[in-house]
């Protein structure tokens, strides 16, 4: 089940500190939790304090070029994360995804019940897309930067070869999943009535539960996407 993400963890702090833990998830647990799939590029990151509970939330706005999950006619997305600058209010969280004007990528989107679309698994729903500089081949590229740093795009660094996955050969990995569907393994912490309802076409009417009593039994199952970039 771990064979593609390694453990994380990540803090939040406003002005005390909170710790909890990140739970790692297969690529295909990813996509089961995502409401949309998109490719895009971002094209805007402006921060926010939230009215209620006054933490600063960062959104970015990406302008879809295809859709491999959901509504086929999306055009822009806006992704919400927790952490971000804003005025004197200060929010730090590990774990999350960080964005920067021109980059492209895979981005992976669930729907909150608040309403807020965050990346599916934190920073384990977004991939960049980089030019390889010896294959002249783009590649993708999940990568980590600490909260303490600033995020840039353009120096991501490259993973080692054999971590190495083509956009081509991740994308159509993506797909077929997409097209086989969800089939019925559990999430931790995500309760079986979202998952089905985020993976249940709205016109499918005939859809129901799957039969969950072997659902364990392919918790090991990964698609061949590389291994854990950091």
């Amino acid at each position: 089940m771990y064979s593609f993400f390694s453990s994380v963890m990540y803090v939040v702090s406003t002005n005390a500190a909170h710790a909890t833990t990140l739970v790692p998830l297969t690529t295909e647990q990813i996509v089961d939790l995502s409401n949309t799939i998109v490719k895009g590029t971002v094209t805007e990151v402006w921060t926010e304090p939230d009215p209620v509970t006054h933490a600063v939330w960062t959104y970015a706005q990406v302008e879809v070029s295809s859709v491999l999950k959901g509504e086929k006619e999306t055009n822009v997305v806006i992704l919400e994360q927790p952490g971000g600058s804003f005025g004197q209010i200060n929010t730090t969280v590990e774990g999350v995804a960080r964005f920067s004007v021109g980059e492209e990528g895979y981005f992976f989107v669930e729907e909150l019940d608040s309403g807020k679309n965050v990346t599916a698994g934190m920073f384990q729903g977004k991939y960049n897309i980089v030019l390889d500089p010896y294959s002249r081949e783009e590649i993708v590229v999940r990568f980590s930067v600490h909260p303490n740093r600033k995020f840039d795009h353009r120096f991501i660094p490259l993973p080692s070869a054999k971590d190495m996955i083509s956009v081509h050969a991740f994308e159509a990995n993506i797909q077929t999943y997409v097209a086989n569907g969800w089939d019925g393994t559990p999430i931790p912490g995500v309760s079986m009535e979202k998952l089905q309802k985020i993976n249940t076409k709205p016109t499918d009417t005939s859809a129901t539960l799957p039969n969950f009593n072997n659902a364990n039994s392919n918790t090991n199952s990964d698609m061949n996407l590389g291994t854990n970039i950091k």
